[in-house]
């Protein structure tokens, strides 16, 4: 079995296959995430952090669009739902006030990271100042 065919069998696409499928799974980034909207429109994310505040957590998320100029982040609370025993989360909108107070603790989580960073091939900040 090739790669192709052992990454379709555990697509994590949402329904269950022993043989590859034909779903168009193999196709999507792994990395990317797809939200719906009420209407059903499909949009693609990267999830960036997961951040708390307050007791409540938060999913910070990345525009997947490869033509934006600068990919919007967006920020929602994590609402655990249970359903006929399975378990997802539902993610809320947060006010204004919130998206700033996350951004900060965003910065400051990246920050942090960047000051632990020691892989001189990263794409850190703190090896722009190398270049």
């Amino acid at each position: 079995m090739d790669e192709k065919e052992k990454k379709q069998q555990n697509c994590d696409c949402g329904h269950e296959h022993d043989e590859p499928c034909d779903c168009g799974c193999e196709d999507m980034d792994e990395d990317v995430i797809m939200l719906e909207d009420e209407e059903g429109n499909e949009y693609p994310y990267y999830h960036v952090a997961t951040l708390e505040h307050e007791g409540k957590e938060y999913a910070c998320l990345q525009e997947a669009d490869e033509d934006a100029e600068e990919p919007q982040i967006e920020y929602f609370e994590l609402e655990e739902v249970e359903e006929d025993g399975d378990f997802y989360y539902n993610l809320l909108p947060v006010s204004d006030e919130l998206y700033d107070i996350l951004d900060k603790k965003l910065a400051q989580l990246v920050e942090e990271y960047d000051d632990e960073c020691d892989d001189p091939e990263c794409d850190c900040h703190h090896n722009d100042e190398n270049k």
